[in-house]
């Protein structure tokens, strides 16, 4: 068989190339530990660990207040160092007008999430948190907001200048951050992202999408092999449909080796249940013809104009 990595090549280059290709995934430097947020508390005892030592004023001895002001520093760099994850109900988050012609949605800049009245987060970069969506999603996003379902999931970094504000008399924090990945969410269904996940395809079965499977030709061996691929494409839209319950914006190409036995020699959905169950939906084809390397890519298929949504204001409450 040909290598994976040349299979996974070739294989991403199809003939004709689709409308909307599939994202091949790069292997990056290992993913950063997301530490949950819950709420206005815990964005408080961050802001506590991010006051800078000097500021302080330890009890103790000249040595017991070294020693605790050493301990502070080391727990204000792990702090820094680290990656956060937020969400908070939408209610409050006016959005700007929408670019059509560019299909982006943003909020009015800056954004501000406020935590009740404990706490505000304010975006000091991607300040208006955009996301590509057609005038369907973004209608959606509206309405669910006007039914108050909507909530916006913020993974964010800290400034390297980081530090909190207090207000309204010391019981309200105020911490900018850069944010990393949002998502608006639909009670758990999530309708649009933006930041380092901006690449994924912006629409989700939640919002009128569709999984597409498209068989392509054999890398290597005869081509009946495609022709007894389509044979179970039923099978292989189902697996898609599942794993897509699970992640949402899940898209990319599998190689499958067809022979004596059925196994991926590539994969760039990163999925390994998805890779687990085309397996099963082909063993019926093993040992049936000539060693064959197939490509099947897997992708949402967004419809033009998605089905009719409710109507939502063209504006939303002001926070």
């Amino acid at each position: 068989m040909v290598p994976a990595l040349t299979i996974l090549l070739l294989a991403a280059t199809p003939a004709k190339a689709p409308a909307t290709p599939a994202t091949l995934r790069a292997e990056g430097a290992p993913a950063v530990q997301v530490q949950p947020l819950t709420g206005a508390d815990d964005v408080a005892r961050l802001c506590r660990r991010l006051v800078p030592a000097e500021r302080l004023r330890p009890k103790g001895d000249a040595v017991a207040q070294g020693e605790a002001r050493t301990r502070h520093e080391a727990l204000r760099d792990e702090t820094m160092a680290g990656r956060y994850e937020l969400t908070v109900p939408a209610a409050g988050i006016a959005f700007a007008p929408s670019d059509g012609p560019e299909q982006r949605l943003e909020v009015s800049a800056p954004a501000k999430l406020r935590l009740g009245t404990g706490a505000v987060i304010t975006a000091v970069d991607e300040r208006g948190l955009p996301v590509q969506v057609n005038a369907t999603v973004a209608r959606r996003i509206l309405a669910a907001q006007t039914s108050g379902r909507l909530s916006l999931r913020l993974v964010f970094d800290l400034p390297d200048d980081a530090i909190c504000a207090s207000s309204a008399g010391g019981k309200r924090v105020d911490l900018g951050v850069e944010p990393v990945e949002w998502t608006w969410l639909d009670g758990d269904a999530a309708l649009a992202w933006g930041g380092v996940a901006g690449d994924r395809p912006s629409m989700t079965l939640a919002v009128g999408a569709a999984p597409a499977v498209d068989v392509g030709e054999p890398i290597a061996g005869p081509s009946e092999a495609k022709k007894a691929v389509l044979t179970k494409r039923a099978e292989l839209t189902a697996c898609y449909a599942e794993e897509l319950r699970r992640t949402p914006a899940l898209d990319g190409l599998l190689v499958v080796d067809v022979g004596a036995r059925i196994s991926i020699s590539a994969d760039s959905t990163g999925s390994s249940a998805l890779a687990r169950c085309v397996e099963q939906a082909l063993a019926p084809l093993a040992g049936g013809a000539a060693a064959a390397s197939v490509p099947i890519r897997f992708e949402l298929a967004v419809p033009k104009e998605a089905p009719a949504v409710p109507a939502a204001a063209d504006s939303a409450p002001a926070p």
